[in-house]
């Protein structure tokens, strides 16, 4: 009878086996720590790609509209707008404008994350509430936002109201239908333990749907930090007289690019902090994530 430890050592990655499976050519596993420094150095030569990459395509840009390749008036070259860039930092507007276009953010993004997830989470708990309620968030949920910015005129008036309530309206939608998934997703054995254990629904609420949620409701709000950023932007087109959104309209009325190129790459600036915050967030709320990412 053969002996399984015995086996086991002649059959391990050192023995007889292995050495066929090497004379033969067939792939086998890396052990452990072997290639360290070839990953390493891919590592590192995969961070600096990531760092050349926007300078090449800037020089790039730059050598075309120098020699005329680029039509200026549409792309002028990227000293230009560094030019504008300065021009606009020191005169104060897009220090103005950044603050306008950013509580307004906080306003309607805030308004629209937190009741995304207290009613997802309620009508996750809730089948006859989610059976009532949630044929009618899937019916709007496809509407275009921004054309219910002449409704809310219409209904709030004109100013920063209608902005703010159509930036909310909008993440809403993204916020709740994630939670939902969330609380839906939650195993059935930890349902049945708070149940046994008697927990009442503010409890399932708090201590059960909340924290076992939580994946995908960071997931929904990094998803609608994007989303919010076109709405308030497009919103800010025609219904500001302030912000980056407005800046990039004027800019576009006036033909001059400049501040509209600096106007969007502050967009787009803003938008990646904005991102970072949120997973910077989401890894202090769930630190397992961080232990096992």
């Amino acid at each position: 009878m053969t002996d399984p430890l015995n086996a086991g050592e002649r059959n391990s990655e050192d023995g007889p086996i292995a050495d066929r499976v090497a004379k033969a050519g067939v792939p086998t596993l890396l052990r452990r720590g072997e290639n360290t420094g070839q990953h390493q150095w891919t590592a590192r030569a995969q961070w600096w790609l990531r760092l050349i990459s926007p300078l090449l395509l800037l020089g790039t840009w730059e050598l075309l509209a120098y020699v005329g390749e680029l039509d200026a008036r549409f792309f002028p070259p990227p000293s230009e707008i560094g030019k504008s860039a300065v021009s606009v930092i020191q005169d104060g507007s897009l220090w103005r404008a950044s603050q306008d276009t950013l509580r307004r953010l906080a306003l309607g993004y805030g308004a629209g994350a937190l009741s995304g997830v207290i009613i997802g989470l309620w009508l996750g708990l809730s089948t006859w509430f989610r059976a009532l309620i949630e044929p009618w968030i899937q019916i709007t949920y496809p509407i275009p936002k921004l054309a219910l910015y002449p409704l809310l005129v219409l209904v709030v008036g004109l100013g920063e109201m209608p902005i703010i309530v159509l930036l909310a309206i909008g993440v809403f939608y993204v916020v709740a239908i994630n939670t939902i998934a969330g609380v839906l997703s939650i195993r059935r054995v930890i349902i049945d333990v708070g149940r046994d254990c008697r927990a009442s629904f503010m409890q399932f609420f708090l201590t059960i749907a909340l924290p076992a949620s939580l994946p995908h409701i960071f997931t929904a709000l990094e998803i609608s930090l994007g989303l919010a950023y076109i709405i308030l932007i497009g919103a800010e087109f025609v219904g500001a007289k302030s912000g980056l959104g407005a800046i990039i309209w004027s800019s576009w009325q006036l033909f001059d690019v400049g501040p509209m190129y600096v106007s969007i790459v502050t967009v787009s600036v803003l938008g990646y902090f904005s991102v970072l915050a949120t997973r910077w967030l989401g890894d202090f709320l769930m630190p397992w994530r961080r232990t096992h990412g």
